[in-house]
């Protein structure tokens, strides 16, 4: 799987968080479009930790985060790298500790060790 077919892939199978992403998006780029789809993942990053505190989402984040780690074991190496450096390493900032607990006890461990990787530890919770 490459970059492009992820990017497609994702908006078809959660239109509305795709919806979400691409407001938080919009912000700061001109448009949505494949040319900023590094900087898309890291707007849907964003819209995951603005959801973290919902617990009527937990199916939601679980069925994301599924799909993050099948594309990982399937992406190419630049798929494996945007979903490491765009989505996960974003993944958990400033989100308060007590809603962190419960999504990173079930957070793929293949992505956990990716967050890890980066920061060194796991998120505060």
């Amino acid at each position: 799987m490459d970059v492009e077919t992820l990017y497609s892939e994702f908006r078809n199978h959660f239109p509305d968080l795709a919806k979400s992403a691409d407001a938080k998006h919009l912000a700061f780029w001109e448009s949505v479009d494949p040319l900023t789809m590094h900087a898309w993942f890291e707007s849907l990053a964003k819209t995951l930790n603005d959801h973290m505190g919902q617990s009527d989402r937990q199916a939601e984040r679980r069925a994301v985060f599924t799909f993050f780690e099948r594309a990982y074991h399937q992406g190419d190496a630049a798929t494996k790298n945007c979903i490491d450096v765009s989505l996960v390493e974003n993944l958990f900032w400033q989100v308060p500790a007590r809603h962190v607990a419960p999504i990173w006890d079930s957070f793929p461990k293949t992505l956990q060790s990716l967050y890890v990787d980066f920061h060194k530890r796991p998120p505060a919770h």
